[in-house]
């Protein structure tokens, strides 16, 4: 990217996306390198209150924690394909039930640690608990499924899966990979302990207990170049 160029076409960003390695996201004519989480504003502190207000006048997702404000990246088309993959298996399991799964348009709030973010998809069981008027932004998620991209795997498997644990409703937590054929779950145990189940296989099918889904791998991988390449 240069530095010194103020403004980009479409076509620019379309281009330099298309390089390996690195993500960058554009609006309005600018472009800024997404790593994990960027900071995207001047301002160092805000408060819940002004974040709320300037991410519902956005176009964009950003996190919060602790008075900072990220740029959230963006999602690639296997990341959609597995997204619409794995909610569509989920929602038809759950039709019936007291849970309810959403997808990444529903901000997630932790009070235990302040973080608002976007988890790609969440369950909710029992009535949801939201945490203003706007009813915009839920607390208290059962389960978290995050997939993995190559700019927010590392955040995700460590300090937001830290942040993550502070919920004190949380019992299933999913890392679904898109580089490979690998699904991570964490479970709490009966000691209060999380422990890692690992799926490799498409012959697998993943287990969410808490929710009593069933998730089979070749189902969670349909369509994706990954599927095909072992096929």
């Amino acid at each position: 990217m240069d530095d010194s160029k103020k403004h980009y076409t479409l076509e620019e960003f379309l281009q330099m996306e298309r390089e390996p390695g690195v993500e960058y996201q554009y609006h309005a004519g600018e472009v800024w390198e997404i790593k994990e989480a960027a900071v995207s504003y001047n301002k160092q502190h805000y408060t819940v209150e002004e974040y709320l207000e300037m991410e519902r006048a956005s176009n964009m997702k950003h996190e919060y924690y602790q008075g900072e404000i990220f740029a959230m990246s963006g999602a690639g088309q296997r990341h959609n394909i597995i997204f619409s993959n794995v909610f569509g298996e989920i929602r038809p399991q759950l039709k019936y039930s007291s849970c309810r799964p959403y997808g990444s348009d529903m901000r997630m709030h932790i009070p235990e640690n302040t973080l608002y973010t976007y988890p790609d998809i969440s369950i909710y069981c029992g009535a949801p608990t939201t945490t203003d008027k706007e009813e915009d932004t839920l607390i208290h998620p059962t389960i978290i499924i995050e997939i993995l991209s190559e700019s927010t795997r590392n955040y995700d498997r460590g300090k937001k899966f830290k942040l993550y644990r502070d919920i004190p409703t949380l019992k299933e937590y999913i890392l679904i990979d898109t580089e490979k054929i690998c699904v991570e779950v964490f479970r709490i145990n009966a000691h209060n302990q999380w422990e890692k189940q690992e799926y490799n296989k498409l012959q697998e099918t993943v287990q969410l207990p808490a929710v009593n889904v069933f998730l089979p791998m070749k189902e969670i991988y349909l369509d994706t170049r990954l599927a095909k390449d072992v096929q």
